[in-house]
């Protein structure tokens, strides 16, 4: 058989796997033929292209094939052979998470290629570079390394294919340092390329990104939506690897939604899937996803069983340190909060501390501060606890700023996109109408045609701008809902800090009285009582409350002038329909100083008491 034909025919297997399931008799073929070339170039070519069709569904084979490939080269003294043979047995290697053997595979194969000035076979090697890191995780140097090479790529000559996989990556790893806008950006630029270039599996890859930013944004029905199809087309092509980590993501977006019963279903058969395929690092992940959900359906044992074999493994086989983060964190949260045995969580929550801090995840980072501030307060330890709440405060505060503009950008995203959908149809529509023209012989019918033409623009002008508008009014109601949600947030975790802050000064207090200096803890007063009485947090809420609830306050001044700055704090947390211990913690008074505040704004409003000040406040 001509080697050229077996060449593209393994190629062709590659990118199209359920076109190679059909043709399973041939490739057996193909493999008998394979098996009785001569050593030359094309068999090294047909070695390596065996190595990339069984990569993902047995990468062992994959590696076999590819030494072999490996060796026939050198002995042929074929460079370009044994730069692939490199470079396959780096990708057989980082699958299954051998990532420093693959790094050495690697920067052979990219020295190899770059004596050979071979371009596509430069950039491909270094996106595989890029995806080490990601996997590593060093977020910072992949993130360095992609705006090198994208820039170096987007100049000429352009390489699509390499700007494809770089923007892929990039979404990736940006989803992983919370800049999501970053993160939806570049995946759309990456399956705008794979569109071009017709792609088919690219486009696959691009959706499972896009899938876990919808994820990480808060729209977890889209999410699921691209998952379950992602799911179909991995069973079609029976991806054994692939479907595992499909099976693992619909259950952690179920979790995330509270269908406890229905993520477990997944992520055990998940974990069925990554054992029978040895995916190392997705095992880390699925045991510390299903321990989370064990203890949400109250079997907290068993799910603090699954969170250290999660660490175990994430620590010494996978050598994952995200996945061990994630499992550090919530064995902590467990231990303080539903065992209560701050103790035994606090050397948790310090080595999740360390390595979220030591990857870059500030979502994992704030969070695990978070915890460990609780943890400190129940062991008594104010000033530590004190500490972590102001470290988790201004690391919160930037992921915050963050989260308030993610889903604006996507809304937005989706509106431009529709935009552009319909210009596109416009102008489809218009070619038709001129073609026709053409076509018409007569002044009378070109008459006849240009008046329809025009009615028929005409209509759909109108319905065009009615389409305008109903997104236009969609887009706005869905950005004040999201600034709703918002506000809502930002006023609960003012609650929440100002009531551990108080709690804080309370323990201060009675350890004061109980010691016979109280030096240190008149210092840790006075900053709880400079942080209780911060009006910074009060004009961040007062802003966010302005945005949703426009003018609200000077209609109060003209129309009752003799309110105070006070009594309007009060009627605006009113109009939230906040509860008074919510008020109290906010204002950071008493509950009975709080009912005395309405008994006084009830006079000065003139309201009887058969009147409710609260629905005059919602009125307002």
């Amino acid at each position: 058989m001509n080697s050229k034909i077996i060449f593209w025919f393994l190629f062709v297997c590659v990118i199209s796997p359920p076109l190679c399931a059909q043709q399973n008799q041939k490739l057996d073929s193909l493999l008998k033929v394979y098996n009785g070339l001569e050593t030359d170039s094309s068999k090294v070519h047909t070695a390596n292209a065996l190595s990339e069709l069984y990569y993902q569904s047995d990468p062992k084979l994959a590696h076999t094939y590819s030494m072999e490939a490996l060796k026939m080269a050198k002995q042929l003294d074929d460079k370009a052979g044994i730069a692939k043979s490199f470079y396959r047995l780096g990708k057989s290697l980082m699958i299954v998470r051998k990532l420093d053997s693959a790094k050495i595979y690697f920067d052979k194969s990219l020295q190899l290629y770059e004596s050979l000035k071979d371009s596509r076979a430069i950039g491909l090697v270094t996106y595989d570079k890029i995806q080490l890191l990601y996997l590593i995780p060093d977020y910072e140097g992949a993130s360095v390394s992609i705006r090198k090479n994208i820039a170096k790529y987007s100049t000429s000559p352009i390489d699509s294919l390499v700007l494809l996989k770089l923007h892929l990556i990039s979404a990736k790893v940006n989803m992983r340092q919370t800049t999501y806008k970053k993160g939806f950006e570049a995946a759309l630029k990456a399956l705008a390329i794979a569109e071009n270039l017709n792609l088919e599996n690219e486009k696959v890859k691009v959706k499972s990104a896009l899938a876990s930013l919808y994820h990480y944004t808060d729209n977890k029905a889209k999410s699921i939506e691209i998952k379950e199809e992602l799911l179909d087309i991995y069973k079609k092509q029976n991806n054994q690897r692939k479907i595992g980590l499909a099976l693992n993501d619909l259950g952690n977006s179920n979790y995330v939604i509270e269908n406890y019963d229905i993520a477990l279903e997944y992520l055990l058969e998940s974990l069925t899937y990554s054992r029978e395929v040895e995916n190392q690092g997705l095992i880390g992940i699925t045991l510390f996803n299903i321990g989370k959900t064990y203890i949400r359906l109250g079997q907290t044992q068993k799910g603090i069983d699954f969170l250290k074999n999660s660490i175990e493994h994430s620590r010494y086989i996978s050598k994952h340190a995200l996945s061990e983060s994630w499992a550090l964190k919530r064995l902590g949260a467990v231990y303080t909060e539903e065992l209560n045995r701050p103790d035994k969580a606090l050397p948790y929550l310090n080595r999740a501390i360390a390595l979220a801090d030591s990857i870059g995840n500030k979502d994992d980072l704030y969070q695990s501060y978070r915890d460990r501030a609780q943890t400190y307060a129940s062991l008594g330890a104010y000033q530590k606890a004190f500490e972590d709440h102001e470290k988790y405060k201004t690391i919160n505060d930037t992921v915050h700023n963050i989260e308030r503009t993610k889903e604006i950008e996507r809304l937005k995203t989706e509106f431009e996109t529709k935009e552009k959908e319909q210009q596109i149809a416009l102008q489809e529509k218009e070619i038709t109408v001129l073609e026709q023209e053409a076509s018409i012989g007569n002044l009378q019918r070109i008459l006849m045609g240009i008046a329809l033409l025009l009615s028929i623009m005409g209509i759909y002008a109108l319905r065009q701008k009615m389409k305008r508008n109903r997104l236009e009014k969609e887009k706005v109601d869905a950005e004040l809902e999201f600034k709703k949600k918002e506000l809502t947030t930002h006023a609960l975790n003012l609650a929440r800090k100002n009531e551990t802050l108080e709690n804080l000064k309370q323990k201060a207090q009675e350890l004061k009285e109980k010691e016979n200096t109280g030096i240190g803890y008149n210092q840790l007063i006075r900053s709880i009582n400079f942080d209780l009485q911060d009006d910074n947090n009060w004009e961040n809420f007062s802003r966010y409350f302005e945005e949703v609830h426009k003018d609200f306050n000077s209609n109060i001044k003209t129309k009752y002038p003799k309110v105070t700055t006070n009594e309007i704090r009060l009627l605006a947390l009113l109009k939230m329909n906040l509860s008074s211990k919510e008020i109290a913690n906010i204002l950071n008074i008493s509950s009975e100083g709080i009912k005395k505040a309405r008994y006084r704004l009830r006079k000065k409003l003139d309201i009887t008491t058969e009147d409710s000040l609260q629905d005059l406040v919602l009125s307002l």
